[in-house]
């Protein structure tokens, strides 16, 4: 029963809140609604979050990579802006000009970094003590993509049908993004066509990948190299700032 309670004990507390105001108000129908008056406006802010699809697209995302990690830093922006585009052209490069090379190195270096991702984020919420909690998960979820990382490395062809169908889902999930793009741009009178083509050819390449996924994981890492190198040039400050005074 102690443990029930102190699960809970947060919502009682915003509910006596909103008890405690009501009853000072003195007006019966307030009281009785009060409690869920924040409830209410709480569910329409949640209504304008992200979806989970596009909070994972935009999580390994560059523009909110780069001034996180310039914060963490104290590097400027400017300077992590093209290191970043330096590394997604070299990586779009190899991607173009090895792509042999570079499916049969996927499962290690994807491995690899569940490996490393897993390990920083389960010693940070060790040191956070994020397992004293149960509204999050982040000390047991990083153990899972641990092992996960090291089943992707160890069995070597069963992850590369893997990678190919996450890599698909991924893809549907920025078809998506895109065409949601498309619709917003569409409602405000604004050009929305270059949001649906690329809607368009993101789904084609995922179904592609989901459907045949050993067979086409090759044509999908030329696309990703051209699509690195063409993000890199557009990532550039000197870029973005040309784009921004048309």
């Amino acid at each position: 029963m102690e443990d029930e309670e102190l699960s809970y004990s947060g919502y009682a507390e915003e509910t006596e809140r909103g008890l405690v105001r009501a009853a000072a108000a003195g007006d019966a129908e307030e009281f009785s609604y009060s409690g869920y008056a924040e409830g209410g406006a709480r569910g329409e802010e949640s209504e304008e979050r992200p979806a989970y699809g596009d909070f994972i697209i935009e999580e390994f995302s560059s523009e909110v990579n780069v001034p996180r990690i310039a914060k963490k830093t104290g590097v400027s922006q400017k300077l992590i802006s093209y290191i970043f585009a330096v590394l997604y052209i070299a990586i779009g490069v190899l991607c173009v000009a090895i792509t042999e090379q570079v499916q049969s190195v996927i499962p290690y270096i994807v491995g690899a970094s569940m490996i490393a991702f897993g390990a920083v984020r389960f010693i940070t919420a060790l040191a956070q003590r994020e397992y004293r909690t149960v509204k999050t998960n982040r000390t047991a979820s990083s153990l899972i993509f641990v092992a996960l990382g090291i089943m992707i490395i160890v069995e070597h062809d069963w992850a590369i049908t893997f990678i190919s169908i996450v890599w698909g889902i991924l893809g549907l999930m920025e078809a998506a993004r895109a065409f949601n793009h498309a619709f917003s741009k569409m409602a405000a009178g604004k050009v929305w066509l270059h949001h649906v083509v690329k809607g368009v050819v993101e789904c084609v390449f995922a179904f592609m990948l989901l459907y045949r996924p050993d067979h086409h994981i090759t044509l999908h890492i030329i696309v990703f190299g051209v699509q690195l190198i063409v993000g890199a040039v557009f990532m550039l400050p000197c870029v973005k700032r040309h784009f921004a005074t048309e």
